[in-house]
């Protein structure tokens, strides 16, 4: 009595390690499920006891994975294709792990068991052990965010770990369909060794789906995500503008005030600080790139707020280089300009400036040269970034004058 209770709850807690690995799996949720999970794993279980004594077992494994994908659709409200490619991966993965345990138990221990200890064994160990290995699956998956969604409204985390995961997981698909290929081609054919195989094959071609429509989702929301930073850009750009417009208003009101006190010092200081405003302004133009123009527009800001003067020269007509986007470049010139401002805040001199020169030739190389002093290296991690987008810096630091001069080619 002790053992069917105990057989009972192994199989309750098996249904549910593969309800719960495949749903996972795909980024569906589980907590607000839990109850609900936990009456579909009881149901399949109870149901599949029953049927299998009154039944023949290919009959009785169709109506368990038809009763099971039924609950699950009416629980997590699933579309029908969505309800089958969640089913087929868990079932898959159960059957993975089943036989590989089954395997390793066979070479390990004696293979003399007979039937009655056989059947006990797969009831109790390989059963409570194939449970255990998916929950630890699911958990892993969860923790290290290697699941995917099949919602396309949903974003999906994906990466170099997950294309192992996929690819171990075809893998051991494949294995499992190849061996039941070669026990049907060397016994009779029934239906049960056929449905395993086609049933094996579909759920490979809809995992392969997933994954590419996946990655195609990914791409595309990589480059919304680029479009948007790009807007955000733009509109910064305009305010930009606006901002200037009320700039030129300001610094006529101040000229005239100037004009009638008749203090010629004050007014060439005015003018000369007039001057630089033109001259940034005129690289920012001619930068023509709303992007980069808009991140020295922030910059020139954040630099007059610590007594830095930025200068912006522009040779050439510039472009965005090939190797990499507007978006990752304006980064990579953030984490420099931060490592420059922060040594120069801390300098007591009262001349702070940084020069920042473009120069650039259509479809050939793009310089970048940012010209300031005291800086004698940057953080280790812009280097790898660069590099990584077919680039290179260079740093020279002269102790004797105290400047520094950083060259990025792209």
């Amino acid at each position: 009595m002790m053992l069917l209770g105990l057989e009972i709850l192994l199989s309750i807690a098996e249904e549910m390690a593969l309800l719960i690995f495949s749903l996972v799996f795909f980024h569906y949720p589980i907590r607000k499920h839990l109850t609900s999970l936990f009456l579909i794993s009881t149901l399949v279980a109870a149901f599949s006891r029953f049927i299998r004594a009154y039944t023949e077992l290919p009959y009785a494994v169709f109506l368990i994975m038809l009763l099971f994908y039924i609950l699950l659709i009416f629980v997590y409200r699933l579309k029908p294709i969505n309800g089958l490619i969640v089913l087929c991966l868990g079932y898959l993965a159960n059957a993975a792990i089943m036989n590989a345990i089954l395997s390793i138990s066979m070479l390990i221990l004696d293979q003399s068991f007979s039937q009655i200890a056989s059947q006990i064994l797969y009831e109790t160990f390989i059963m409570l052990a194939t449970s255990l290995i998916m929950f630890i699956s699911a958990y892993i998956i969860h923790n290290r965010k290697w699941h995917i969604s099949l919602e396309s409204e949903q974003s999906s985390k994906m990466g170099r770990p997950f294309n192992y995961l996929i690819g171990a997981c075809s893998f051991i698909g494949m294995f499992l369909i190849i061996q039941t290929t070669t026990a049907l081609l060397s016994t009779e054919s029934d239906f049960y060794r056929t449905s395993l195989i086609s049933f094996g094959a579909f759920s490979m071609f809809l995992l392969m789906f997933v994954l590419i429509r996946n990655i195609k989702s990914m791409q595309y929301q990589m480059k919304i995500e680029e479009e948007k930073s790009y807007l955000e850009e733009l509109i910064s750009y305009t305010e930009e503008i606006k901002q200037i417009n009320r700039d030129f208003y300001s610094q006529a009101q101040t000229l005239r005030q100037l004009a009638v006190c008749q203090n010629m010092n004050t007014i060439i200081s005015y003018l000369d600080h007039l001057l630089q405003e033109r001259n940034f302004l005129q690289a920012a133009i001619e930068i023509n790139e709303p992007m980069l123009a808009a991140f020295l527009g922030k910059e020139r800001h954040v630099c007059q707020s610590y007594g830095v003067n930025l200068m912006v020269i522009n040779n050439g007509y510039y472009f965005t280089p090939h190797s990499i986007s507007g978006y990752q470049l304006n980064r990579l010139f953030k984490q420099i300009f931060d490592d420059i401002i922060l040594v120069l805040k801390q300098q007591t001199a009262a001349d702070k400036w940084i020069r920042f020169t473009v120069d650039s030739v259509i479809d050939e190389q793009t310089t970048f040269i940012i010209e300031t002093t005291c800086l004698r290296q940057l953080r280790e991690e812009i280097v790898p970034q660069i590099e990584m987008h077919a680039g290179n810096i260079e740093l020279l630091y002269d102790p004797d004058t105290n400047k520094t001069k950083i060259t990025i080619h792209f």
